[in-house]
């Protein structure tokens, strides 16, 4: 009898060891933290050892959009057949859905005493299967030159088809370090085109396709464009003029400018970005008076690129001319010509400028063409012989006037008219290149 004894109580030991290891519990599959679950797995629940009961079951489903953000929830009715959740109406299980599934029961537990009943909760969250979709956006893709369209999906994929609109050759191939991004390479980059992209076909690693075409608008970078100062052809240009080169955006590789950028006639000085997007340049010395000045930039592919990835399509260049020392000034309030040289007044003449129904031209010009005489025809007017002619803004001209009486008022058909001998003087004084300014 206390053989059998001993044997009971090492029995007894044993089962309490036992639930103390392996504690009665809630059985719940699919498991927590499950992804892809297909849609027809079966919602199993149960209770391990000495039959426990089961008093609830909560399946709450949140439904998801391709970028995994909830956008409505629902708990599902149903009731346990043989351990396995059978929901009222319709199927258990969605795509693209998280479900959260508690269920409560009594379990019970050996004890010394005999049996104790301990009420326990038990939780799992799973996912299901994924169908795949792209991630597209409202607002365009920019894509720079060298750099592929990037379609980005939800879940990883293996088979993908598309198209391009306007048609253009293009290579797809999907990430091999990242099966959820497909990566589109086409040829005959331009910028400033625009195109439409749709996903026409397209399945997961699950097997899943997607449910309908997809678009996205692509466009290439706007081309970089950049602004002189001083402009092309402008003159009167300050002999400490400092010119700039300002682009449309900011600079990615501003380090390569110096390499890229020149200046006839060579000149001494120093090019410095004087913010993002504004190149500076810093003669070492002024510039010389009435001097033609060229600077040209490269472009291409190799050269500047804006942050976008934006570069020049070719070369550009931009001339200016420096104020020379000689200076030409009319002054159409006063009716005066008032000669300059190295900001010196050398003299002041009276003139006739153009009559009110034919004003003269106000602006800065340069002296581009010179006659001793020059026959001059207009609709109501012949006039030959005209002596000591400038020319400088197409057929406006300075020039002596020999049939004029009085001078002072205007009266000319738009040139600017001297009496004959003022008119040899300033013919004489002044070069081609010199700077015409008339102003009221």
């Amino acid at each position: 009898m206390a053989i059998s004894l001993v044997v009971a109580v090492f029995a007894l030991v044993g089962i309490l060891s036992a639930s103390a290891i392996f504690p009665p519990a809630v059985k719940i599959n699919p498991e927590t933290d499950s992804r892809e679950v297909p849609v027809d797995t079966l919602l199993k629940i149960s209770t391990s050892r000495f039959r426990g009961s089961i008093n609830s079951v909560e399946v709450k489903e949140t439904l998801l959009d391709p970028m995994g953000t909830p956008v409505s929830e629902e708990i599902i009715s149903g009731h346990l057949e043989g351990g396995i959740f059978v929901p009222d109406s319709g199927p258990l299980l969605k795509p693209d859905a998280r479900y959260e599934v508690t269920v409560t029961a009594d379990l019970r537990q050996l004890s010394l005493t005999g049996f104790d009943t301990e009420q326990v909760s038990e939780k799992v969250t799973f996912h299901t299967v994924v169908t795949p979709a792209p991630l597209v956006s409202g607002s365009a893709q920019v894509v720079e030159i060298g750099s592929p369209i990037v379609v980005e999906f939800n879940t990883p994929i293996e088979k993908f088809d598309y198209t391009l609109a306007p048609e253009v050759p293009s290579t797809a191939t999907i990430d091999a370090d990242n099966r959820t991004r497909v990566l589109i390479s086409f040829e005959g980059y331009q910028q400033g085109q625009s195109y439409t992209l749709t996903v026409t076909a397209a399945t997961a690693e699950n097997g899943a396709g997607i449910k309908q075409p997809y678009s996205q608008a692509i466009v290439t970078t706007d081309p970089l464009k950049v602004i002189f100062v001083p402009g092309d052809g402008e003159s009167a240009v300050s002999t400490s003029a400092r010119p700039t080169l300002t682009f449309t955006e900011d600079i990615r590789n501003p380090d390569i400018a110096d390499s890229l950028l020149a200046i006839v006639p060579a000149t001494l000085g120093s090019w410095e970005w004087i913010s993002s997007d504004t190149l500076e340049f810093r003669p070492l010395d002024d510039w010389t008076e009435g001097a033609q000045v060229t600077i040209s930039l490269k472009g291409g592919t190799e050269a500047l690129r804006g942050a976008s990835g934006s570069y020049l399509r070719e070369d550009v260049q931009s001339t200016f001319t420096v104020k020379p020392s000689k200076f030409i000034d009319v002054n159409l309030s006063a009716q005066t010509v008032t000669l300059y040289e190295h900001n010196q007044q050398v003299r002041t003449m009276i003139c006739s400028s153009g009559s009110k129904a034919t004003p003269s031209l106000t602006g800065t010009y340069a002296v581009y063409a010179k006659a001793e005489k020059l026959d001059m025809e207009g609709e109501d007017y012949s006039a030959p012989d005209v002596p000591w002619v400038l020319m400088f803004n197409g057929d406006y001209t300075i020039h002596g006037n020999y049939w004029a009486t009085t001078f002072g008022v205007p009266s000319s058909h738009g040139c600017v008219g001297l009496p004959v001998t003022d008119a040899e003087f300033l013919y004489n004084w002044a070069p081609i290149g010199t700077i015409v300014s008339i102003h009221y």
